[in-house]
């Protein structure tokens, strides 16, 4: 405690973080001498960032060994961000379909960024400029939809999701999605976060808290990790699990007879043998089922274990799936499970899943974009938002739009005119007057 308090760098961390920072030699040290070694750009500016210096910066920090003297380090994060959650995503069915559901109607709605202006209205800044660039192309191997379902995959396998920003060797900022897993945070006691440390393959790289945009559910038991959505469901993803294996298994081979013949006198080994040589002789084979057994020295036949019936193999199976459609917010139809469904529950349940589920989700991350990227790169005037006009189940009907725009009309709340616009159609001279004004011609 002494030696804590001889270092003003040391007083704000965590115990955790001050055990780290002490094995270590202060994160905040080092992580400026490792900004100031890798991150700095090309010579030039890029458009709304500031000036590059001349330090050319390698490509992909995340794949390089950038933490010397950082061996052993665990953060608080690891206990709640374990690798054999991601193995569920490759081993359960129901919860590989859930999530890949999710994150494939994630990537089907484009990512638009937004500029207010001054009379409190916003509009898109176009396809030019940097940020909206940087989202469409991430960086020369990701494309925008490998990044969101990428993020979207990690949120629901881990709880967290991280992206790291980095530099091409042009200076130009790029996105590069980190496995939760592989990922630790440093605490502070006054700026909350110090760091990041993340376990490349080649080695550890310390992040800077700018560097790094975190997206996580919320965790009631641990303020810096994710709540994974594999937590509550495990149990219910094992016991599917296990009952697959276990049919699986008992179709191979039950390793159990199915009775025991007792008899009243000890048996030889060479007698066993012969016994069995004689049954399967008169009993194997299709052909000579069900013949009736004759054995002077049995007396007595017991029945071993319980039928496969009374294990209610496919009630289990339907329990895990019912528990994942619950925890990922998926309906049941839409995980293929038809048993009850009609054309109209399908749709109900398509809507649901987008209002319910994706919307939500889609506004959490748009949020976190917002907020931490864009000032990061000097873009605090910016919002992105997800464009919705193009998802089926969010649209009304032809019949239905009809209807309620022939309301409007009717009640005076649109013109002729209005209504047209929103069909592409050309205004007409008398449009803009009430459709029940008696002096319209």
């Amino acid at each position: 405690m002494k030696e804590r308090q001889q270092s003003p760098l040391l007083a704000g961390l965590t115990p955790l973080g001050y055990r780290a920072a002490q094995a270590y030699g202060s994160l905040k040290d080092s992580g400026a001498k490792i900004k100031e070694r890798t991150l700095r750009l090309l010579p030039g500016t890029h458009a709304g960032l500031p000036p590059a210096s001349p330090t050319v910066q390698r490509a992909n920090r995340a794949a390089a060994a950038d933490v010397d003297g950082f061996p052993g380090f665990t953060g608080l994060s690891n206990g709640w961000a374990r690798t054999e959650y991601g193995e569920y995503f490759a081993t359960s069915v129901p919860v590989y379909a859930a999530i890949r559901l999710r994150a494939d109607a994630l990537s089907r709605a484009p990512a638009v960024v937004y500029r207010t202006t001054s009379s409190g209205g916003r509009v898109p800044v176009g396809p030019d400029h940097p940020a909206q660039r940087l989202l469409e192309r991430i960086n020369n191997w990701y494309t925008s939809s490998e990044l969101w379902r990428a993020t979207e995959i990690y949120l629901n396998l881990w709880g967290s999701a991280f992206w790291a920003v980095e530099r091409n060797e042009h200076g130009q900022p790029e996105i590069w999605p980190l496995r939760p897993d592989r990922m630790t945070i440093v605490p502070d006691r006054r700026q909350y976060i110090r760091g990041f440390v993340y376990n490349g393959r080649n080695g550890q790289v310390a992040y800077t808290p700018d560097e790094i945009v975190w997206f996580r559910y919320f965790n009631p038991l641990e303020e810096y990790a994710g709540l994974s959505p594999i937590a509550p469901v495990r149990m219910a993803a094992d016991m599917g699990k296990d009952s697959l294996r276990f049919n699986r298994n008992f179709l191979r081979n039950s390793a159990q007879p199915d009775f025991v013949l007792l008899t009243n006198e000890t048996m030889t080994d060479n007698e066993i043998e012969e016994f069995y040589r004689r049954w399967e002789a008169r009993f194997r084979g299709p052909s000579q089922a069900h013949r009736p057994a004759v054995a002077s020295f049995v007396r007595d036949i017991k029945t071993l274990g319980i039928s496969h019936r009374e294990m209610d193999f496919i009630q289990g199976l339907r329990w895990t799936l019912e528990e994942v459609s619950r925890t990922y917010g998926v309906p049941k139809p839409l995980l293929s499970d038809l048993e009850r469904a009609t054309f109209s529950n399908v749709n109900a349940a398509d809507r649901f899943f987008w209002r319910n589920t994706m919307i939500p989700e889609m506004r959490f991350l748009a949020d976190q974009v917002t907020r931490n990227l864009f000032p990061s790169l000097g873009y605090g005037d910016l919002k992105m938002e997800f464009d919705l006009t193009a998802i089926e189940a969010l649209n009304e009907d032809e019949s239905t739009r009809v209807t309620r725009e022939v309301q409007l009309l009717d009640r005076g709340v649109l013109t002729i005119n209005e209504v047209r616009r929103t069909r592409n159609l050309a205004d007409v001279p008398w449009g803009d007057a009430w459709a029940k004004d008696p002096n319209k011609p």
